[in-house]
């Protein structure tokens, strides 16, 4: 029988427990294994594999002790596999390219940011180089179609298979009530620069005029005032009566559902696949979004039939309420990276990395 383990290689906390709950209380269900599956992570809750009884899982405090261990079970134990949720481990990525993990060992899910190259700094350019090689290595990708796109580009060679991250889907989604007053634009998911917010206030300005309502979550990452302020200072001078509204605390999960409920269009102009979460949000809520052409995931929306606009072309007002009627006609159990579409392709994967497992 082949050992398998899935790695969580860094310690993102949000991301780690919706895949840690998706396998310990739906796959398990869906799905079950003969033993428990094994997860190794990294995190700093010393208390997590009592959150999840019926998955394995150990916990390490460093990416680096995460991938010394790895190591150590691939010498030793050559017919071992190891199937990597997201990544995000410089030294596993090392490891692999110089053959202390063999190829037909690692497998690897992409969730899109460790497949970009959004830095620019000359220490991660140099690990980009070296990081490229390493992805070449790996037996097969799972990812969105917009993704595999974009990865068969430079490894035409690697094996992949459709695979959509578990992602959270509320039950009840407040849809967006028609109303009279400006139109409310949410900018981004999140504080991260990757959103590139100085640049879409400036389109939204230059498109939509004033008389708009912006609303910028920004309650993550933690630590970003600098950043924050250059979105503030931004904001005061494109739209100086106060349409800019900034949510710099973390929002519990019903209170984004509201927040989004207050929207009338989502602009994410974001140059990679993300937030594909909010993205699901905004589709039950019939709030139809902007994206930026080279984000990849425009490939699974237009095969999925879901309504959205370009950042190069955007909608007016008759355009936008367009798609709002289009999306409350969508059946969202029929689109593949919604539950239970995605677990379709859940079961191939395990069934390719897991094999007689199962």
């Amino acid at each position: 029988m082949t050992t398998v383990i899935h790695l969580l290689g860094s310690d993102i906390p949000h991301h780690n427990h919706t895949v840690l709950q998706f396998f310990d209380r739906e796959l398990q269900q869906q799905l079950p294994a003969q033993q428990p599956r094994q997860f190794w992570l990294v995190s700093a809750q010393t208390d997590i594999a009592h959150h999840y009884r019926e998955l394995a899982v150990t916990r390490f405090a460093s990416k680096k002790a995460l991938a010394q261990a790895v190591i150590a079970h691939a010498r030793t134990q050559r017919s071992m596999r190891f199937f990597c949720h997201g990544q995000f481990n410089p030294f596993l990525w090392l490891a692999l390219l110089t053959g202390r993990i063999a190829r037909a060992q690692c497998y690897w899910h992409i969730w899109g940011a460790d497949l970009y190259e959004d830095a620019t700094s000359l220490k991660f350019r140099l690990f980009y180089l070296l990081r490229r090689q390493a992805q070449k290595r790996v037996a097969r990708v799972f990812a969105t179609r917009g993704d595999i796109h974009y990865f068969h580009q430079r490894y035409p060679q690697v094996p992949a298979s459709l695979l959509y991250f578990p992602t959270r889907l509320a039950q009840d989604v407040p849809l967006r009530q028609s109303q009279n007053g400006p139109l409310t634009i949410l900018l981004g998911n999140s504080g991260d620069a990757s959103n590139r917010h100085l640049q879409a206030l400036q389109e939204i300005r230059d498109r939509f005029g004033a008389d708009v309502q912006v609303i910028v979550p920004l309650g993550y990452p933690a630590h970003n005032q600098s950043y924050i302020q250059q979105i503030a200072t931004a904001a005061a001078a494109l739209f100086p009566a106060g349409q800019v509204q900034l949510q710099t605390d973390k929002l519990a999960f019903d209170d984004y559902l509201a927040l989004i409920a207050r929207c009338d269009l989502g602009y994410f102009i974001f140059e990679r696949q993300q937030g594909i979460g909010t993205l699901c949000l905004l589709i039950q809520a019939g709030v139809p979004f902007v994206l930026n052409r080279q984000n990849p995931f425009w490939r699974d929306l237009t095969g999925q039939q879901v309504p959205f606009f370009f950042s190069d072309a955007l909608p007016d007002a008759e355009q936008i309420h367009q798609a709002q009627t289009q999306l409350r006609q969508i059946d969202t159990q029929q689109i593949a990276f919604f539950a239970p579409g995605y677990l379709a392709g859940w079961q191939q994967a395990l069934q390719q990395v897991e094999g007689d497992n199962l």
